[in-house]
């Protein structure tokens, strides 16, 4: 049986587009919406919002803090989609706290990667939502044909998105892993470490990719995590793309998982597959997060 907390989207149901962290490209903005419409999905966004800007958010803390619940409060939206990462997606957590009663009673699907990490983190552990780790808007035009079929089949219910098979990962530690996926960008996740939204890893397969970040910024935010206990009960780890770019000379290099399990302090006996097509990369396959899953790091799937 395939596990999905909230129904499938309807034919052309109303989908909600949020800008809770940084500016965006309008092209790139148009770009992901004709793809939406192309599927039978209606987007829909505040058209009297949704283009300001502060520094570089994409409009004040309360501004974007008002869109997205008021996106939660509305009744006829079926999901919510956040059009870009970058930053600003922790301002709001304390606005959402004022608000998480309504939110509660308004259970929506929430769409996005990167710095959306900290909402996903926010709905599964204070709301206990179910969230989808995937393409924000801006970057559906980027990202391979696969990675965009399965986000559509995953918010259309379709049986083959409930399990994606990492035909390219790499089986580091073997074994089976069930547990609450989670996890997401290890930047945005180490941000919320101190905070009254730090996240809960325990019992669950944890999801980490980072783009961007040298390895000794990886190494540092892993080792202040191990560091928090984040680590000690987990049940199985999965590694998406962790990847920066060296530019004497230009290439893109990928931090090594040995040094991401030392810096977490990982005991040998958790099953951990890397190399999984999710994360900055031009693949980004969707992920539940916040659903009960099964990682066989042997077979390189994880499934639902």
């Amino acid at each position: 049986m395939s596990y999905f907390e909230l129904k499938p989207l309807s034919f052309r149901g109303k989908v909600t587009l949020v800008a809770p962290s940084g500016t965006f490209d309008k092209q790139l903005f148009n770009a992901g919406v004709t793809h939406l419409k192309l599927n039978k999905i209606k987007p829909s966004w505040d058209r009297n919002r949704i283009f300001e800007k502060d520094y570089y958010c994409a409009g004040t803390s309360m501004s974007r803090a008002e869109e997205l619940i008021n996106a939660f409060k509305d009744k006829e939206t079926e999901a919510i989609w956040a059009i870009r990462g970058g930053y600003g997606a922790i301002q709001l957590l304390p606005y959402l706290d004022e608000n998480i009663e309504e939110i509660k009673n308004n259970p929506k699907l929430m769409i996005g990667f990167s710095d959306i990490t900290v909402l996903h983190s926010y709905f599964i552990d204070k709301c206990g939502f179910v969230s989808i780790h995937g393409p924000n808007i801006t970057t559906i035009n980027k990202i391979d044909q696969f990675s965009k079929t399965r986000i559509i089949e995953l918010l259309q219910g379709g049986d083959k998105a409930f399990s994606t098979f990492a035909k390219k990962g790499m089986t580091v530690q073997p074994g089976v892993a069930k547990g609450v996926v989670k996890g997401g960008n290890i930047t945005s996740l180490a941000t919320l470490m101190g905070t009254p939204y730090e996240p809960d890893f325990d019992n669950s397969i944890l999801f980490l990719e980072d783009v961007n970040e040298p390895p000794y910024k990886i190494d540092r935010a892993l080792t202040q995590m191990r560091l928090a206990g984040k680590f000690k009960k987990i049940k199985g780890l999965l590694l998406g793309d962790v990847s920066y770019k060296e530019f004497r000379p230009p290439a893109t290099k990928f931090v090594h998982y040995g040094l991401i399990l030392n810096a977490m302090g990982l005991d040998s006996s958790i099953p951990v597959l890397a190399g999984f097509p999710a994360g900055h990369d031009e693949q980004n396959m969707a992920i539940m997060l916040g659903a009960m899953g099964t990682l066989d790091t042997e077979a390189k799937t994880l499934s639902y």
